[in-house]
């Protein structure tokens, strides 16, 4: 099967920008706040893009679609309640004698069934299983330039579909994944040397709006798609300048496992910091980056370790979690 290598990179620096991103104390100082802005214009529709991209490159000629959606169903959903219940318990177990952001009850246990209970950013994998059961279905380039069509119209749609099972982010996060979808279909080179131009985009537009104030649908999702492009671009030039890979494939390997478990190591090293007032304090530059440093970096090296050395080494283990 063939890889790809920049969208390797592009996964792992996605991946990171995730963690970073949610890490955000109330009493952030102010010029993190928009540096958050900028990680969430792009970051998850890059995760959507990547994804499309990936699966018509690499769909294997004569599977089923039943094949497809067991497949997908072991590599998403079990993972997804596997982690739901592990995080839930933890929840319950440490909310009574720890600060435990967003805390749950027994009936959380329940509420993974159609809600993304253990954590709001699992709302994720409910969108992509989705994406996997309705996107096969169009067999043909000219029928999913059609779906394409029809996802642009449900993304700019005012009428919202409901939060159940994350339909509402289906809606919202769909046309990212079909624009990787079509991107492949149409032979378009995502590793062709564009001169950074995406960069500049991304950056020129940030200083138009920041400046204005103009905000809307529309520019978040041409923000979106230069942030999208802007990141491929970098990762070609990783490619291109043979800077050594090896930590940005280690992370990439890791991602799912990091998605999935980033936000319970970070609690756990927010427990701990909370208890400096340097490392927590927003007034303090210096103090607050330390913190973040400290969270972030537990957040994305931990999932790995567990990854490594634990989950991968155990048959069951690497069932519940989806790993190959």
């Amino acid at each position: 099967m063939k890889r790809y290598l920049n969208f390797d990179i592009a996964k792992a620096i996605c991946i990171i920008l995730v963690v970073i991103g949610h890490y955000f104390p109330d009493n952030s100082p102010s010029w993190y706040v928009p540096i958050r802005g900028i990680i969430y214009s792009f970051h998850m529709p890059l995760f959507m893009f990547a994804s499309g991209f990936v699966y018509i490159a690499t769909k294997k000629e004569g599977e089923t679609y039943i094949e497809l959606v067991i497949k997908k169903f072991k590599r998403l959903m079990l993972p997804y309640f596997t982690t739901s219940f592990i995080v839930i318990t933890l929840k319950l177990l440490c909310q009574g004698n720890a600060y435990v952001e967003n805390p749950v009850t027994f009936a959380s246990y329940l509420k993974v069934f159609y809600s993304p209970e253990a954590g709001f950013f699992l709302w994720f994998i409910w969108a992509l299983w989705w994406m996997f059961l309705i996107v096969p279905l169009f067999k043909t380039k000219r029928s999913r330039i059609s779906l394409f069509i029809v996802a642009l119209f449900a993304h700019f749609c005012p009428v919202l579909l409901p939060n159940v099972f994350c339909l509402k982010h289906l809606q919202q996060f769909l046309v990212y994944f079909m624009l990787g979808v079509i991107i492949y279909d149409l032979g378009i080179n995502t590793a062709k040397n564009t001169k950074c131009i995406f960069s500049v985009l991304f950056i020129a537009l940030l200083i138009i709006i920041s400046r204005s104030g103009f905000h809307n649908s529309i520019v978040s999702f041409f923000i979106a798609i230069i942030g999208v492009g802007m990141v491929v671009e970098i990762s070609n030039n990783i490619i291109r300048q043979n800077i050594n890979m090896k930590l940005l494939l280690t992370v990439s390997a890791s991602s799912y496992i990091i998605y999935l478990f980033h936000t319970t190591f970070e609690g756990f090293a927010k427990s701990a910091i909370r208890k400096s007032t340097y490392l927590c304090d927003g007034t303090n530059g210096v103090g607050f980056l330390v913190g973040a440093l400290i969270v972030v970096t537990i957040g994305v090296v931990m999932p790995i370790l567990l990854h490594k050395y634990i989950l991968d080494r155990f048959q069951y283990a690497k069932l519940l979690f989806g790993l190959k």
